[in-house]
């Protein structure tokens, strides 16, 4: 795993929230790793609507990871 990709996950994981009264950023995080882990699809346009400017660039960065192949699927689960 690209450092990037590290990082921007850290992002991730530090806003993710799962809990009934997360926001809905905070959910969106979460909802985005759980759905790495588990390897099923991801709604990327309704989550990153609800993340926050850097919540954005965390799942942009790790996007491009994958498609360069700096960062692989199995890195994120």
């Amino acid at each position: 795993m690209s450092p990037s990709s590290e990082q921007a996950l850290a992002v991730l994981r530090g806003k993710a929230r799962g809990h009934p009264g997360a926001s809905s950023g905070e959910r969106a995080a979460w909802d985005i790793l759980q759905n790495f882990a588990a390897g099923s699809p991801v709604n990327f346009a309704e989550c990153l609507i609800r993340l926050d400017g850097e919540g954005r660039r965390a799942v942009l960065t790790v996007l491009i990871d994958l498609a360069s192949g700096r960062t692989g699927l199995s890195d994120l689960g």
